[in-house]
């Protein structure tokens, strides 16, 4: 997950030498976790995919995988092109939150100044700590061993260290896989001057190829443009975040209040089936799969949603959507379910299908509603309930509708994580 430049950086930023910050970032994280879960799976080169082992695309790539050239969001059939031995490997959602759950339990040992980036990497605020730990590296040596008791060997993070959030993040890839490196004033420039425009986080392709189009192409090259030249390109908000990045300028703190997860606008899911179909009972049966998913989140949320969309993408990769939105919000899935089902007969669908998705937006907080008190809304709230708990226990899928047994396995929870088997 990356955030934009405003996220990371602010204009005519400073360098705060007197802060220690940490960005830690876990080595091709989902399939590392996928080889420490499975020895079967470890020194191969494995690639992490949906919910299908033979389509979609490689959502992360092993470090094997990668000697190969297969990249995250390759398609699979590009992948086996250029590396015929991979092993696709479903993603397993629970597992990676988990380890993440964990992991952030950890780094309170070390710090309560904790910023999760993404669900495999965060920053830490240790300017406080560091006395504890004599300094930053035996501060990041123990983070590591920590991790690695927890999780096993397999499991293993880059971590950075700066003066701000976009150093420590840049220093954290220098020395990948399980490395760690620091950016100080003794190589500050050295370090910059050797990047690339890319490595910077708020630099992406189409930026780079806007800077290349008025004659910058390395980082001393953007030190040295003309800041007019900078403003007329980007406007002057933009001009100022390039050049102050160019130095390695930025004063953002840590901060702590995304360690609490906001509150959904919309949830989802799409699957792609496992084969292309026309039969509407087969397409129906992985759409209901999907409403069970999703009103699953938004019972986890305490949410209510009263816009239903349903997405479809046929096999010649068209792309087809409707949405209908009820009087009344819900979190039913069968109240979701039977909108999807009145959509897919209004689009008078008989296409060849590869994908489905459902999505429900305009939420809202249950408890916010005037609660419909009759018998039979009562009565399936206590089943869906009953129904959640029996899966969180025992993993996704235990007990489902009946019309979804057929349906494709779709990625769910399961019921625990083994740290060696």
């Amino acid at each position: 997950m990356k955030y934009s430049l405003r996220a990371l950086l602010r204009p005519k930023a400073s360098i705060n030498m007197l802060k220690t910050i940490l960005h830690i970032d876990y080595d091709s994280f989902f399939a590392s976790v996928e080889q420490q879960a499975n020895p079967f799976l470890r020194g191969k080169p494995i690639g992490v995919t949906g919910s299908s082992l033979s389509r979609g695309v490689v959502c992360a790539a092993s470090r094997e995988a990668k000697k190969f050239g297969v990249k995250t969001g390759m398609p699979l059939f590009e992948a086996k092109k250029i590396c015929p031995d991979i092993i696709p490997v479903k993603g397993d959602g629970s597992k990676y939150s988990y380890i993440q759950k964990k992991t952030l339990e950890i780094f309170t040992k070390y710090t309560d100044t904790i910023e999760p980036f993404s669900i495999d990497e965060s920053f830490l605020d240790v300017t406080q700590t560091l006395p504890f730990f004599d300094n930053a590296l035996s501060l990041s040596k123990s983070i590591k061993e920590n991790l690695r008791a927890e999780f096993g060997d397999y499991i293993t993070c880059s971590i950075g260290i700066s003066f701000n959030k976009l150093l420590a993040k840049l220093a954290s890839d220098i020395n990948k896989p399980d490395g760690v490196c620091l950016i100080d004033e003794s190589n500050l420039q050295e370090i910059l001057i050797t990047r690339k425009l890319t490595d910077f986080c708020g630099i992406g392709r189409r930026i780079e190829a806007r800077l290349n189009a008025i004659g910058v192409h390395t980082v001393a090259g953007l030190q040295e443009a003309p800041f007019e030249i900078l403003y007329q390109e980007f406007g002057i908000a933009e001009a100022n975040f390039l050049k102050d990045l160019s130095f390695g300028k930025g004063n953002l703190n840590v901060n702590p209040l995304c360690y609490k997860r906001e509150k959904p606008k919309s949830i989802g899911h799409q699957h792609t089936l496992s084969t292309n179909t026309s039969n509407p009972i087969t397409i129906k049966q992985n759409i209901h799969r999907l409403c069970e998913m999703a009103s699953k989140r938004l019972r986890t949320y305490s949410m209510v949603g009263k816009t239903i969309h349903l997405s479809i993408r046929s096999s010649n990769r068209e792309w087809f959507g409707k949405h209908s939105t009820l009087l009344y919000p819900t979190n039913s899935e069968q109240d979701i379910y039977e909108v999807c089902c009145d959509i897919l007969e209004s689009m008078k669908w008989k296409k060849s299908t590869r994908l489905v998705g459902v999505s429900i937006s305009n939420l809202q907080e249950e408890n916010s509603l005037t609660l419909n008190l009759f018998a039979d809304h009562t009565k399936s709230q206590t089943i869906l309930k009953t129904k959640d708990l029996i899966n969180n226990t025992f993993g996704d899928f235990t007990m489902v509708t009946a019309d979804t047994i057929k349906a494709d396995r779709t990625k769910g929870k399961i019921s625990s994580f083994l740290r060696y088997l």
